[in-house]
């Protein structure tokens, strides 16, 4: 049986970042959107990220387009970008392209052909598929994303909603080939519960 990833996400501090490589989390999410609660500035990402990838994990930007230089600048620390705004293929072509590229993953709420649209787009990795709000930590029916191919959910984290204790049984209606979580995590907006990080890591495991 394939390993469920976990993506632990809107990470913003080092402590965190270290005890969730630990509980065994295989991404960690840096949030540079500076509207969310859990943003990081630039500045603080080259010490942010190297504590992720020291840990053992990999480090993922999440960003929403377009970004400031100096953003842009930051990603450079990492080798995944997921782009969580509006985008569209063609928005992500220059990021998953050329020599200096990035590996992308799209954040986006979830429908059958939405999914299949940007599988088929050639610019992205991975799928982090949410509820009708993506970010907004609100659940959707997993039923039909557990009707996809076999192929797709291959591609797809699942995210929304997803806490300690809904977690093992999304994996098994949804079979999908990794979880995304935040909130779900937070014991307040943006600020990460390490009980609830290992809780939530652990009934992965046991899924």
């Amino acid at each position: 049986m394939t390993r469920t990833l976990v993506k632990i996400c809107g990470v913003s501090d080092r402590a965190t970042a270290e005890f969730a490589a630990a509980a065994g989390a295989d991404f960690i999410g840096v949030v540079l959107v500076p509207s969310s609660p859990r943003f990081v500035p630039p500045e603080a990402v080259p010490a942010l990220v190297d504590a992720i990838i020291d840990a053992g994990a990999m480090p993922v930007a999440v960003v929403r387009l377009p970004v400031d230089p100096e953003t842009r600048t930051a990603l450079d620390r990492f080798p995944v970008i997921q782009f969580h705004g509006v985008e569209e293929p063609d928005d992500l072509a220059p990021f998953a392209a050329g020599p200096a590229a990035w590996e992308c993953w799209k954040g986006l709420s979830f429908s059958a052909p939405s999914v299949g649209s940007w599988l088929a787009s050639g610019c992205v990795a991975r799928l982090v598929v949410d509820g009708p709000d993506a970010g907004s930590g609100e659940p959707f029916d997993h039923s039909a994303f557990a009707e996809l191919a076999e192929s797709a959910r291959a591609r797809c984290f699942l995210a929304g909603g997803l806490t300690p204790e809904t977690v093992a049984d999304a994996v098994r209606a949804a079979r999908p080939r990794g979880v995304d979580v935040s909130s779900g995590v937070e014991r307040a907006r943006g600020v990460k519960d390490h009980g609830r990080i290992r809780a939530f890591i652990d009934a992965v495991r046991g899924a």
